[in-house]
């Protein structure tokens, strides 16, 4: 997802309304967003398929970064 698409999804909401992160991984967890911040990485795959990324100064590509801790 890019952040104009994610954009467009929370500008349906109302300015007050409260966001957390839903994840299931056997269970459902939820978590409170932290922080939002833009990184330059060289995305990757690690052995067993699992994306991963190298930080390096003159990555190929800029990501938003949302840091999270549990709700």
């Amino acid at each position: 997802m890019t952040v104009k698409q994610l954009r467009g999804k929370l500008s349906q909401f109302d300015d007050e309304t409260r966001v957390v992160v839903y994840a299931e991984d056997g269970n459902p967890v939820l978590f409170e967003i932290d922080d939002v911040s833009i990184h330059t990485e060289t995305p990757s795959r690690s052995g067993d398929g699992k994306a991963a990324f190298e930080f390096e100064r003159d990555g190929s590509a800029s990501w938003a970064f949302i840091s999270v801790s549990a709700a």
